[in-house]
């Protein structure tokens, strides 16, 4: 089993610190593929999320989100209200209140303690692809390059391919091989129709709603991409090149 809790300790402890220095005009800073959300707002709903979950608040199973949208509204509404709670809180509170939760949910994410009866059996890696989707976001407002060979990105990498063969076999989409530095996966059903190669940061983030579908033709691919952009992300693209 992958080691959890120390991808999230190493990622979180990351972000901390660079967070530490952050002046008043770091944390009013919109997230450009989220301007709605500042980093003080992306690090609230962080710390949010993981006081929801030692605390058994949090027992929605969102992971359909990508396909109905009723679950993602109300994901989005379970997480602008962990905003909304901490909107009078300064970003250095938030992130004690971060490092004051983190003790109790890294135990859970290893297995040492049980999370709260009614929490979905996959909460774990949900949280972990939290931090590191909303991590490079922040880092990303802030012209940071960072983590992004660290045990989580790869671990999220590793995840977000599998959601992606969940998309392509739910859609009856053909087979599609993927190269991302030393690695390679085939997924979906049948013989690979088309083949994808990019480097493994670009292409978590493509997965994840990061990269335009402009960007993410820009891939070297051998085979048609028109088949796969409207489901290579369970979340909207952006409409403009997202360059970090």
């Amino acid at each position: 089993m992958p080691d959890l809790a120390g991808a999230l300790r190493e990622i979180r402890q990351a972000l901390t610190e660079d967070l530490a220095t952050a002046d008043a005009g770091d944390w009013a800073t919109s997230i450009p593929t989220r301007p709605q959300w500042t980093v003080k707002d992306t690090v609230a709903m962080l710390a949010g999320f993981a006081g929801a979950l030692i605390e058994g608040r949090w027992t929605e199973d969102y992971s359909d989100s990508w396909a109905d949208r009723e679950i993602l509204d109300g994901l989005h509404l379970a997480l602008d209200r962990l905003i909304g709670e901490r909107r009078d809180h300064s970003g250095p509170q938030i992130l004690e209140e971060w490092d004051a939760h983190s003790g109790r949910l890294e135990a859970m994410m290893a297995g040492d303690e049980r999370f709260p009866i009614g929490t979905h059996p996959f909460v774990g890696w949900s949280y972990l692809w939290a931090v590191v989707q909303n991590g490079h976001n922040v880092w990303a407002a802030l012209h940071i390059a960072k983590a992004r060979d660290f045990q989580a990105t790869m671990l999220c990498l590793e995840s977000a391919v599998m959601w992606l063969d969940m998309r392509l076999q739910a859609t009856g989409r053909p087979a599609l091989r993927l190269h991302a530095g030393s690695r390679d996966w085939v997924i979906g059903d049948g013989a690979p129709r088309a083949t994808v190669t990019a480097a493994p940061f670009d292409l978590l983030r493509a997965l994840s709603g990061r990269r335009s579908l402009d960007q993410i033709r820009r891939f070297d691919w051998e085979g048609d991409a028109e088949g796969f952009l409207d489901v290579f992300s369970p979340f909207e693209p952006p409409k403009e090149a997202f360059v970090e």
